[in-house]
């Protein structure tokens, strides 16, 4: 077995997921960790085939294909995790794993209990759907701290990690890799992202595909945009298995895209953790459209809590009437909707995490 590493050392392992938000969470922890602890060296784990955007990072990266990559059932890819996780762990000797997911694998406890000398973080969002996946709370039992990233619309959370108190729980504030002092310009964020310098502009970002077919909601959405003279925008995540073909629209490829959300008026987005507090955050007049299709999350109870505080427009039905009725409104009243919303942001949460891992490092290391 290779000898500890004489500096602190710290893996990220993100679930697959079928969003950025596992990634995005554990590069945000990544980006403030050095602060909380110099000379902590971060490299990654993942199951998400986004992993090489984590090398364009500057981070160490190894992939490890899920069960939907390899095609194996939970069963039969359950030894396959255990040895590659236990391989990567011989190798790297880190103090801490951090795990980001709301599904700590059968299989991770086999490697807790073969690695006693490394301590275990589970990053866990809350706002899961009611009554589901209780028996997953019950797994924090295998880790020595849970860190909970908080959620602008907690207050409606009624999910199963509502009601865990347990001794090892640090709940943070809503975490995302980019704050306002990170935003860009208009101008020098529409250069980047070869957007019109001139014209109002609208992002449309309803999620990667991989749940549900997004684009015939696409279609809709840029519709009605056209229909008021705003130019419509849309992602494309990496990790996206459909090509954009909706005609008449911008592509925009960037990531993370939250450094550039000033050069658009407005946005359609998804009600995913990481798109929901992005725009809410980074003062993006937003219509949130929740995807009904989620196993666990739930956004419809998330982006109805922020239209009824005022901070955005609910969008649960994507049509282009709807979306038409959504874009007026924020027109008119989107600039009070961001305002307000950055009013009621407690501030990013991931110094918060990043300080929570350090302290568990130093516990590992004695001081």
């Amino acid at each position: 077995m290779t000898p500890r590493a004489p500096g602190p050392r710290v893996l990220m392992m993100s679930s697959n997921g079928t969003g950025m938000g596992h990634l995005a969470r554990l590069l945000a922890y990544a980006r403030h960790l050095p602060g909380a602890l110099p000379g902590v060296r971060t490299s990654f784990l993942s199951l998400s085939t986004a992993a090489p955007l984590v090398r364009r990072l500057g981070y160490d990266v190894e992939y490890l294909p899920s069960t939907g990559s390899t095609g194996l059932r939970p069963a039969a890819w359950r030894p396959f995790l255990v040895q590659r996780l236990s391989d990567v762990l011989d190798r790297v000797r880190p103090d801490v794993v951090v795990f980001d997911g709301t599904h700590p694998y059968r299989g991770i406890d086999e490697v807790i209990d073969a690695h006693p000398q490394t301590r275990w973080v589970w990053s866990r969002r809350g706002m899961w759907r009611p009554g589901l996946a209780t028996d997953q709370v019950r797994r924090s039992a295998w880790f020595d701290r849970v860190v909970e990233p908080g959620d602008l619309a907690a207050a409606a959370d009624v999910g199963a990690t509502s009601r865990d108190s347990g001794r090892h729980l640090v709940r943070v504030g809503p975490v995302t890799m980019v704050d306002r002092t990170d935003l860009l310009d208009r101008a020098t964020a529409r250069a980047r992202l070869g957007l019109p310098t001139e014209g109002r502009l609208a992002l449309v970002s309803l999620g990667a595909g991989n749940i549900n077919d997004t684009t015939g909601l696409v279609g809709a959405t840029a519709s009605a945009l056209r229909e008021r003279g705003i130019v419509p925008c849309v992602t494309h995540a990496a990790i996206s298995r459909r090509p954009v073909s909706t005609p008449g629209v911008h592509v925009v490829q960037d990531f993370p895209v939250a450094h550039c959300l000033a050069a658009f008026d407005l946005g359609v987005v998804a009600g995913g953790y990481n798109s929901f507090h992005e725009s809410l955050r980074l003062g993006l007049p937003s219509a949130f459209a929740p995807n009904p299709a989620t196993a666990l999350d739930d956004q419809a109870r998330r982006t109805g809590f922020a239209a009824a505080r005022g901070w955005a427009v609910d969008l649960p039905e994507v049509s282009p009437p709807r979306v038409l009725a959504a874009v007026d409104r924020l027109l008119a009243e989107g600039g009070g909707m961001a305002r307000a919303a950055i009013a009621a942001d407690p501030g990013n949460g991931a110094p918060a995490a990043a300080a929570a891992i350090a302290d568990l490092i130093r516990e590992v290391r004695g001081g």
